[in-house]
């Protein structure tokens, strides 16, 4: 990196370092472009030059946080599936209570609306994504879907979570939630499928089955019983009647 490009990056972390500051204080109404780049030093114009929108800016300062969590996890070593999924949301959360919640908001609608065209939500994507396929090959996870799908059901209930955290007033207590639905998530998806012919008990598989028999009648019940007359004496009493 020669000078220009770290003096760029220089300005470029300023602005997101202070605009995170006021967002966090502020929330996202209350808080001005000009505000952000007074406080990092520089003028209005200049934070065009790097971010079309505050909510670009807010959007900016989690990759780097996800790089550092990849890291973590990469020194801990062999750390088992359920281990690791639980720091990673346990540092998740610890940056929910470090911003505002429309910060945390806005990440989940555009990780909704942009897949992985945003880039937090890409790192956050190939981090589970990674974990999945280790616990595969470990045996903690079924191999009978690959492990991009099992990541994105995973990425699914932390969303469902945090939406619901943040409509629900961002109350205290986000991680023991949000940690007993991936909890449970992982409960199924760590359980093997019983042989064929294994002894124990199972549903039985959706959908129609064959329509049983109607009961032989029963000889002692009191009122009509079925006729052998059939259609032939609906036919005689409708000649009588005049009928067809």
């Amino acid at each position: 990196m020669n000078l220009r490009q770290a003096q760029r990056e220089a300005v470029r972390q300023a602005l997101i370092r202070e605009g995170m500051r006021l967002l966090a204080r502020q929330g996202f109404a209350a808080t001005t472009v000009d505000q952000i780049a007074s406080a990092a030093g520089v003028a209005k114009g200049t934070f065009y030059n790097y971010f079309a929108t505050k909510e670009d800016l807010a959007l900016a300062a989690l990759p780097p946080r996800l790089e550092a969590l990849r890291r973590e996890l990469e020194a801990a070593g062999a750390m088992p599936l359920r281990a690791a999924l639980h720091h990673l949301l346990s540092r998740l959360v610890e940056w929910t209570q470090q911003v505002h919640p429309d910060v945390i908001w806005l990440w989940c609608i555009e990780n909704l609306r942009r897949g992985a065209d945003e880039p937090a939500s890409r790192l956050l994507h190939r981090l589970v994504t990674d974990l999945c396929a280790r616990g595969q090959a470990w045996g903690e996870l079924q191999d009978s879907r690959p492990p991009e799908e099992l990541a994105l059901d995973i990425e699914g209930i932390a969303l469902a979570r945090l939406a619901a955290w943040y409509h629900s007033g961002a109350p205290p207590g986000l991680l023991p939630h949000l940690l007993a639905a991936v909890d449970t998530y992982l409960a199924g998806a760590g359980l093997r499928e019983e042989p064929a012919g294994r002894a124990g008990g199972s549903l039985p598989a959706a959908g129609p089955g064959p329509v049983p028999a109607p009961p032989p009648p029963d000889p002692n019940r009191q009122g009509p019983q079925p006729s052998s007359e059939g259609s032939e004496g609906t036919q005689a009493k409708g000649k009588e009647s005049g009928g067809p």
